[in-house]
């Protein structure tokens, strides 16, 4: 945007706002403090001008340019000499919790969406699409602006005394609705005399807007944000007591150890039911830039009661 001084509305994925002001250039930034407090998604950008005012917005994503120089540089990572593995801990056998069971390495489940997983915001704009633009339910049940041609109520594109339905409810997915196809004969009397030219009953499925449709719709541009970060999972003293075998195979994941002037440091975890062997894989670097790798190996071994 530029000459134009006007506010932009930042808002992240849990519909949480701000506003961020343009200057009479028309360029704008958002603060990495802003991108950390709206963290966990996309960012959506609003000019609060109306649609008239022809506002566009040109994002400027730094982490593209960053990402390009980082394909271009030499990369070195800690070498890790496999041979110092043991090869029984590299076997493949069976894993047995106590129960006796089997356990799987993986187990991948798969399915077919008929609609696209939206975050709360872009979720709440495909609410009020389906509201504002979609299809209908009439006071009489049946559906509306669903098909072209097809309405029981007075069309103006089709009749010359057009009328609004009493009631707009929302149609339900999957659910089946009756399309009629009026045919008018004009005016008599004061009334629009029609015959059902065709009709038919058909199953739902719903419009499907793309998010690019609904960012259009609602003037509106997005941006990836902040990710939140993942914590690792570990089992409390409650959950150790459950009767539910744990599966676990990977037993912690510790990106931030912090060892002290001596270079030591102490890391305690919960082990799993499997009852097999273990490698620990320790990397670390060193404030000077020099990296350092160290292994250890383990069993467990949980008896029957």
């Amino acid at each position: 945007m530029r000459n134009t001084e006007q506010l932009i509305q930042v808002s992240g994925a849990d519909e949480n706002s701000t506003f961020v002001w343009a200057d009479s250039t028309g360029y704008f930034s958002i603060e990495p403090d802003l991108l950390d407090q709206l963290r966990g998604g996309y960012i959506y950008l609003k000019p609060m001008l109306t649609k008239d005012k022809g506002p566009k917005l040109n994002i400027k994503d730094p982490f593209t340019d960053i990402n390009d120089i980082r394909k271009n540089k030499k990369r070195y990572h800690p070498f890790i000499d496999a041979g110092r593995i043991s090869s029984k801990l590299l076997e493949r056998e069976p894993l047995i919790n106590q129960f006796g069971a089997v356990l799987l390495d993986e187990v991948s489940v798969t399915a077919k969406s008929v609609r696209p997983f939206r975050d709360k915001f872009m979720g709440r704009l495909d609410s009020l699409a389906q509201r504002d633009y979609g299809p209908y339910v009439c006071e009489h049940g049946h559906l509306e602006n669903y098909r072209e041609g097809y309405t029981v109520h007075h069309d103006p594109r089709y009749c010359p005394c057009p009328e609004e339905p009493k009631e707009r409810n929302p149609p339900v997915i999957g659910k089946a609705y009756r399309l009629i196809k009026p045919k008018y004969h004009g005016q008599k009397g004061g009334y629009c005399w029609f015959t059902v030219e065709h009709e038919m009953t058909i199953i739902y499925q719903g419009p499907e807007y793309t998010d690019e449709e609904l960012l259009k719709m609602n003037n509106l541009w997005r941006t990836k944000g902040y990710y939140g970060a993942r914590e690792f999972y570990m089992p409390d003293d409650i959950e150790m007591l459950s009767s539910l075998p744990d599966v676990r195979n990977t037993l912690l994941w510790d990106p931030l150890v912090i060892t002290d002037e001596k270079g030591e440091a102490s890391l305690s975890f919960r082990c799993s039911d499997i009852n097999t062997g273990f490698v620990g894989r320790i990397e670390g670097l060193a404030d000077d830039g020099l990296l350092g790798v160290a292994e250890c190996e383990f069993r467990v071994m949980r008896q029957l009661q």
